[in-house]
């Protein structure tokens, strides 16, 4: 079985994830360089996939994109076997993408201590 954590997958869609993070907190790369102490060369080589961040600086990227888990920046880089959403299932999706931040904050901790 190949591995789904190969820097083959890896270096495909880390670079795609890092700029659409970035972009979707409104950032430069100048911007995100001057915030993490790093030259505007590299976080370009990162999004170009020339390059990868070292995990301490992804997780600096994750909390400056505000990214909730770094595994997101590998998301269907590892394929995941999950059964289709239900219509439930859409329907809160549809909801969760138009709550605000302080509502998906509430959410999350009401459904972790539920699980527990």
């Amino acid at each position: 079985m190949k591995n789904p954590y190969s820097s083959d997958a890896i270096k495909k869609i880390m670079p795609e994830k890092l700029k659409e993070f970035r972009k979707n907190a409104g950032l430069t790369i100048e911007e995100v360089g001057i915030k993490l102490n790093k030259t505007k060369s590299a976080i370009s080589s990162w999004e170009k996939g020339k390059a990868l961040p070292d995990v301490n600086t992804l997780l600096k990227l994750s909390e400056l994109y505000n990214v909730a888990d770094i595994n997101l920046f590998l998301e269907h880089a590892v394929p995941i076997e999950m059964p289709a959403l239900t219509k439930t299932e859409q329907e809160h999706l549809k909801l969760w993408r138009l709550a605000s931040q302080n509502t998906k904050t509430a959410i999350t901790t009401l459904l972790r201590e539920c699980s527990k």
